[in-house]
């Protein structure tokens, strides 16, 4: 039997955890992860109350949560503890060579993860699946031994790593088997569904999408996506737009859609955001502290988007694969280094809690099916 926590089950000492929680503010992280109370407290704050339907859940790996039960920390809808893709492009002769890959190395994401936590994480989304190298298991021994509440995704990422089969078999038939899969294996979500970054949406791709859209709505499982970002000659800019048409198209509704990588476009107005979030999307900023555009143009984009008045749209993680560096140092990436930034640039706090903590929460509940 599925050990099953459902919205309406919450104990009285957990009321009275959360209760105190909205007494004392929210924990920020700052700079170097160190979590500070902020003087947001809940009296004064204007940030709106965040609801969720009768009966949703978000769906780790061990248990469904009930929402509320993450509105103490942060939330990243986009990371991978489990992923080993192949090179995009075969590699020169004289090409230096590839260091480990860290997510094979058990004991360290169970560290890593313990880290995250002590970052202000709550509960980490791996946007790997099958065609990816994405390893269940291993992602279960990760959430068991470090506590961390793991979502898994299912789906494709895009053709150049679909397993063969895919292009004889029809969309009825690809959407059924991922609904199965997403039931037998909880997966919390759909994603990372993506296109080549350097070329517009191929049929089969296209394919995909429509296959997973119409598993969502077997199971009302959330979408994010891999969004092209606009860099080759014959991509379109607007290519997140396009992933919505295609979406639609097979009856879903953008408000469970999250359009990724947007924040590799270099969209200083916020136009192509704007244009998603008026849709209904959340648009992901799920490379954050890396990516083909820096996090000061980010930034501005950030601000422009929020001056839009799309705050509640917005998602904020950093797409990290385990491999730190002085400018990515762990999976609170977006924590750690970005919202600082954010911060310095005079975004609010009660702006950065509902983009941290609301927004993933509101993307990832559903009502299972």
């Amino acid at each position: 039997m599925e050990n099953r926590i459902l919205a309406n089950d919450i104990t009285r000492r957990d009321l009275l955890r959360l209760v105190g929680i909205a007494g004392t503010g929210w924990l920020a992280p700052a700079v170097g992860g160190q979590a500070s109370v902020v003087a947001a407290q809940a009296g004064r704050s204007s940030a709106p109350t965040v609801s969720f339907p009768r009966g949703a859940v978000i769906r780790t790996l061990l248990k469904d949560i009930p929402p509320a039960g993450l509105a103490n920390g942060a939330t990243l809808f986009h990371e991978h503890f489990s992923i080993d893709l192949p090179p995009a492009a075969p590699r020169p002769p004289d090409a230096p060579p590839i260091p480990p890959n860290p997510t094979k190395d058990l004991a360290l994401m169970v560290e890593e993860a313990k880290a995250a936590m002590k970052d202000g994480v709550a509960c980490i989304v791996d946007g790997g699946h099958a065609d990816m190298s994405r390893d269940l298991e291993f992602l279960r021994q990760i959430t068991t031994q470090s506590g961390l509440p793991i979502v898994a995704s299912g789906g494709y990422y895009m053709e150049r790593v679909y397993p063969a089969d895919l292009a004889t078999r029809s969309e009825d038939q690809i959407a059924e088997a991922l609904a199965r899969e997403a039931t037998a294996s909880r997966f919390g979500a759909f994603g990372e569904i993506g296109q080549n970054p350097n070329r517009p949406m191929s049929e089969l791709e296209a394919k995909v999408f429509r296959a997973v859209g119409k598993a969502h709505r077997r199971t009302n499982l959330p979408i994010f996506t891999h969004n092209a970002y606009g860099t080759g000659p014959d991509v379109p800019r607007d290519a997140g737009l396009h992933q919505l048409d295609v979406l639609e198209s097979v009856g879903v509704k953008p408000e469970r859609v999250a359009v990724g990588h947007t924040c590799c476009l270099d969209d200083p107005k916020a136009e192509i955001i704007t244009a998603i979030a008026k849709r209904g999307a959340f648009v992901g900023f799920d490379r954050v502290t890396g990516g083909l555009v820096p996090d000061d143009k980010k930034i501005v984009m950030v601000q422009a988007f929020l001056q839009a008045g799309y705050v509640d749209h917005l998602l904020i993680c950093s797409d990290f694969t385990g491999r730190r560096s002085a400018a990515r140092p762990g999976y609170a990436n977006s924590l750690t280094v970005f919202v600082p930034k954010l911060r310095q640039a005079g975004v609010g706090e009660d702006t950065l809690k509902r983009i941290i903590y609301d927004n993933p929460r509101r993307f990832l509940a559903f009502v299972p099916a």
